[in-house]
């Protein structure tokens, strides 16, 4: 304790040279913590992303080769995927899409049509806001009703009820009977910014028949691999060679490798800010070996008295480690501070730094001063008593 007392005095005694010294640590931890906040803020913004796009999802995409020998699977596939997969299939919707322009009165906008079947909100993680949902019957009779995203039914009815309301789609009058809620934001080209018609309007919107994407929604990720594998054998058995071709891909992999990337680049620029702290001990190192040269004369007397080497090094060490912990702990104060506005302002949401991260980042500091105090301090402790007296 008295040798922390002792380094606290020094530290007191020469403020101003003291803070320059810590600066480099500060800036370091500051650094390493803000830096690896804002890659997790990321990382989180995009997960919310893929969410909102919805998980869990496998993805079916086909390529006729010609378009008079195409198999219609969508029937096929939709009774495959509730009954024959029904235990683990939460819900089986075509996903082609299409962009038109829709028209209420006299408001115009360009937005994108999907396709889908009555699970389409399922499939697609979009929550009914009011009215009514796709129906079987409405596939069959080939009703033109359509669903609109929180921003379309803003955009042309503002505060308005739109149910039963009669938009043109591509000059196709659809009527309106669900809206959904907001789950992308209220801007243009964002998930809400869209239009779902019944599958069965293709032709008659888009004056084609052709139906060549699907998704399944399965209920968690672990039955993921199996649906895939049962897809790809359906279609095999469907779907002749001589006709097209099939890519059924896992929905979840983009949200996967997106982490991975995102952890990458968080090691590197941790490790980026930690060269900071190199820096930071570098600079502890020669204040020491000033303040050692300063000292000389109090060294002399201490080993003169019988102050043996290991307590001149502690002491040094102690004065080194004291330095870079204060700067290691207004930086870690510095890393939850400017987290906390950078991801607020970035990203809208509360952000801090990891616990651990924050204890590995002060420790961290404090080895540095310790290590870059080790050699002024066996300089120190080498010193001749004789030759330190004569020291001013």
């Amino acid at each position: 304790m008295s040798a922390i007392a002792m380094a606290l005095d020094a530290i007191r005694e020469k403020k101003s040279r003291s803070f320059l010294t810590m600066l480099g640590i500060i800036i370091g931890v500051t650094a390493v913590l803000v830096l690896v906040a804002m890659v997790t803020g990321y990382n989180s913004d995009l997960t919310s992303y893929y969410e909102k796009l919805g998980v869990n999802k496998v993805k079916i995409s086909i390529t006729y080769y010609n378009d008079t020998r195409i198999v219609d699977l969508t029937d096929a596939l939709y009774q495959y995927g509730n009954k024959d997969l029904g235990d683990v299939v939460t819900g089986v919707s075509p996903s082609t899409t299409s962009s038109v322009t829709l028209k209420y009165q006299d408001d115009n906008l360009d937005t994108t049509v999907y396709l889908g079947s009555d699970q389409f909100s399922t499939c697609n993680n979009y929550t009914l806001e009011q009215g009514r949902d796709i129906s079987q019957v409405d596939i069959s009779q080939r009703s033109n009703v359509c669903l609109l995203g929180s921003y379309t039914t803003e955009y042309l009815f503002g505060y308005a009820n739109p149910i039963g309301k009669t938009v043109s789609i591509n000059g196709v009058p659809f009527t309106v009977v669900g809206t959904y809620y907001q789950k992308d934001g209220t801007t243009e080209d964002s998930m809400d910014d869209m239009v779902v018609v019944p599958y069965s309007s293709c032709r008659a919107l888009l004056g084609t028949d052709i139906l060549d994407s699907y998704v399944f929604k399965v209920d968690t990720s672990k039955n993921m691999s199996a649906v895939i594998t049962k897809v790809k054998a359906f279609l095999a058995e469907n779907l002749s060679e001589m006709v097209g071709e099939y890519t059924v891909e896992n929905g979840n992999s983009d949200m996967a490798k997106s982490n991975e990337e995102t952890a990458s680049l968080s090691a590197v620029l941790g490790g980026v800010a930690a060269i900071a702290l190199l820096v930071g001990g570098i600079g502890i190192m020669n204040i020491m070996l000033v303040t050692v040269t300063e000292r000389t004369r109090e060294i002399g007397i201490k080993k003169a008295i019988g102050a043996p080497r290991r307590e001149i090094i502690i002491q040094f060490l102690v004065e080194s480690g004291v330095l870079s912990g204060m700067g290691g702990l207004i930086g870690v104060a510095l890393g939850y501070l400017l987290s906390l506005i950078l991801g607020k302002a970035l990203y809208d949401l509360i952000i801090l730094p990891e616990v651990w991260m924050s204890a590995a980042a002060f420790a961290f500091s404090i080895a540095i001063g310790v290590g870059f105090g080790l050699y002024p301090a066996v300089k120190a402790s080498a010193l001749q008593p004789v030759e330190a007296l004569r020291a001013e």
